[in-house]
């Protein structure tokens, strides 16, 4: 029997072309050199581009932890002072609306069974004012209770209004009605549509 042949392990030199040392050698550096240069190129410019790319990060992060962007800030406001807006149009009437508001002032006496004489309406707009003031004087007939009950139903239907003035003149004898005259003060918003 003959014995199989031991094959020995050939290194890595030897498994390359038949070249010479010298030329093996050089090819080896070569393959090195090209993997090599690479990647020290590489890791040269690594902590720059960490840098840069850690100064956007900060950034994307100061995006993301701010609540809302300045933009949406305003909007939020402007939403929010439109619906002020609106609600005070809700409880403030309108300066051109000055024949609905004497109707409702004759509603009211007439509620009260009182009589109106008169009524003189005047529009003025005081420097400390935010909207016109309309001033009605309004001359009215019956009985002072009545009158009384007037004035407190004027807070229930126009709550912007403040009363001025009121005299009252008690009639002296039972034929005759007491009268009264009232100053109202109305503050209005200006209806610039």
């Amino acid at each position: 029997m003959t014995q199989p042949e031991t094959e020995q392990k050939k290194g890595i030199l030897d498994k390359l072309p038949k070249l010479g040392r010298i030329s093996q050698f050089v090819l080896i550096l070569g393959i090195f050199l090209i993997l090599f240069i690479p990647l020290l190129l590489i890791y040269q410019e690594q902590p720059k581009t960490q840098n840069d790319l850690g100064a956007t990060l900060a950034n994307l992060q100061k995006v993301l932890t701010v609540e809302q962007t300045p933009k949406a800030k305003y909007e939020a406001e402007l939403a929010q002072i439109t619906a002020e807006n609106e609600a005070a149009k809700a409880v403030y009437p309108s300066s051109n609306n000055t024949p609905e508001i004497l109707d409702t002032l004759l509603d009211m006496a007439e509620a009260n069974d009182i009589y109106v004489t008169q009524t003189k309406v005047s529009t003025s707009q005081p420097k400390e004012s935010i909207g016109p003031i309309l001033t009605i004087e309004i001359g009215l007939k019956g009985q002072v209770p009545k009158f009384q009950n007037f004035l407190l139903a004027l807070g229930d239907k126009l709550p912007t209004s403040r009363i001025k003035q009121v005299n009252f003149k008690i009639a002296s004898t039972t034929e005759t009605e007491d009268t009264a005259r009232i100053t109202i003060e109305i503050l209005c918003y200006e209806d610039s549509e």
